[in-house]
């Protein structure tokens, strides 16, 4: 699978989720300069908090292999948004990710903007790519938070039919570490 990803240039580099997976030849990183067009992108699928539910379109829609995120603040994403270009003109189908799924990574602010749910992007990233098939735990391979979010959305999964899921075994418990921005 094919991840395609708009990071907004306020994306600080020690919290971004996406950032350590740069490097890896499925991602995709286009980083916000200047105030011209992003992209283009040519994913099928956007995440996007006001899309149509993942877990209704999961098996209505063809094999999906390529999924398209931005990565911001969201009082930012529709600016961003229109900003975004798609090959051939395309407009991709917007989902969003089922209820019930929680962020494993602390929240530090007022979580009044986010939508419900609030989800890391690799999180909501991670989720997508396992409800189409593709369970890819080297997609949170550098996520700090990795084994703290399975744990805490195991029965979700499993309600979505994700058995992938119960292999927590591939995330050993961490110790605790302090993290800040400096």
């Amino acid at each position: 699978m094919i991840y395609e990803i708009v990071v907004d240039a306020g994306e600080t580099a020690n919290k971004c989720t996406i950032a350590p997976l740069a490097t890896r030849s499925d991602f995709r990183l286009y980083r916000v300069r200047g105030e011209g067009h992003l992209g283009p992108l040519s994913a099928p699928i956007l995440l996007h908090h006001e899309g149509q539910c993942l877990s209704e379109l999961r098996f209505a829609l063809p094999k999906v292999s390529a999924l398209a995120s931005i990565d911001c603040v969201w009082r930012r994403l529709p600016k961003l948004l229109k900003r975004v270009k798609w090959v051939d003109e395309k407009t991709p189908v917007l989902v969003k990710i089922p209820r019930g799924f929680q962020t494993a990574y602390p929240r530090v602010g007022t979580a009044a903007t986010d939508p419900d749910g609030g989800l890391a992007t690799i999180e909501a990233l991670f989720i997508a790519a396992a409800l189409f098939g593709n369970f890819d735990t080297s997609l949170l391979s550098k996520y700090y938070f990795a084994r703290l979010f399975l744990e805490r959305n195991l029965e979700r999964f499993l309600e979505l039919g994700v058995g992938e899921a119960e292999k927590l075994d591939v995330f050993p418990p961490r110790p605790h570490v302090n993290r800040n921005a400096h």
